[in-house]
């Protein structure tokens, strides 16, 4: 049984790393617990009937409610950290994958593992990518959101569809991308529009729809040249809107990485905003390479994506 009994990162992280483990559960007949995933639980269908976020799902579950899952996940993380049940430390000067994990042979002999760290964040899962790929629709079913959120998620998509031939979702992460990385991969809204107008040339010729999600409020009249809709800022409804886009566009982050996983769509990350864009820079999930650049200070450290 693995248990992932630490907190990494916001929604896109925690669900790349658990997809990660369901593929390595799947692929050797293991259970995954992640009581981590408590903030989220509660906007999936697996989920939210199943305190423990237990995968494969149980015969026989027990729902639970905010409280629940966040005493459940304390009492897992305490029993981790004091090594009272076995913890795997993911340590972060290299990429880690669980194809190489010295413990796969216990692993499957019934014991139980905790791991804490980072584990998949940012790129750390390239080389487990091939199993992702492989088992991509038990995990899509796995996290399908409630229903009063894919009608709504429906809804819009079909008042943008009637209005265009290709609708591309852009994700503006400003806010906490200003300090994060020392502000890397922070661009000015005026810079997203450049990227818009590049993409509107890519496809020129169809009738090109923008779905601007943003994790900060946008000024509307910036957008005026464009052909474009603001998504609601729901967190599960922007990301599942970008998931039924044609394509997909915005910084490094795993928001859009999961959206590009979870639809099957192209996606282009921004890394330089001054890069003359073609369509061959948006690539499929499955088609993610990247290279780790290591710094002593840990923020500094990044990936650099080269396709």
């Amino acid at each position: 049984m693995l248990i992932i009994s630490a907190k990494s990162g916001q929604l896109g992280n925690r669900l790349l790393l658990f997809a990660n483990f369901i593929a390595f559960a799947i692929e050797h007949n293991l259970t995954v617990l992640n009581p981590a995933f408590e903030e989220y639980a509660e906007f999936f269908v697996e989920t939210s009937r199943d305190f423990s976020c237990c995968y494969p799902p149980p015969y026989f579950t027990v729902s639970g409610n905010n409280f629940i899952r966040s005493k459940y996940f304390q009492l897992i993380n305490k029993l981790s950290k004091k090594n009272i049940l076995r913890t795997q430390e993911i340590t972060r000067e290299k990429p880690f994958n669980l194809i190489d994990n010295r413990d796969i042979q216990r692993l499957k002999h019934s014991s139980i593992v905790c791991f804490q760290g980072w584990l998949f964040r940012d790129g750390w899962f390239i080389e487990d990518l091939p199993k992702l790929h492989k088992y991509a629709d038990q995990i899509r079913t796995y996290f399908t959101p409630l229903e009063q959120y894919l009608i709504n998620v429906d809804s819009l998509i079909l008042n943008v569809k009637n209005k265009a031939d290709i609708i591309i979702g852009v994700h503006i992460r400003q806010g906490d991308y200003a300090q994060h990385q020392k502000g890397r991969y922070f661009y000015t809204t005026e810079q997203y529009l450049e990227v818009m107008n590049s993409i509107v040339k890519i496809f020129e010729g169809n009738k090109v729809k923008f779905l601007i999600c943003s994790n900060i409020q946008q000024n509307p009249s910036l957008f005026d040249d464009f052909n474009c809709i603001f998504a609601k800022g729901h967190l599960i409804e922007d990301l599942y809107a970008l998931a039924e886009c044609d394509y997909i566009v915005g910084p490094p982050s795993s928001y859009t990485m999961w959206a590009s996983f979870y639809g099957e769509k192209p996606l282009y990350m921004i890394r330089d905003v001054c890069q003359t864009i073609n369509v061959n820079n948006f690539v499929h999930f499955y088609e993610w390479q990247g290279i780790f650049n290591y710094r002593d200070n840990w923020n500094e450290s990044f990936w650099d994506w080269t396709h």
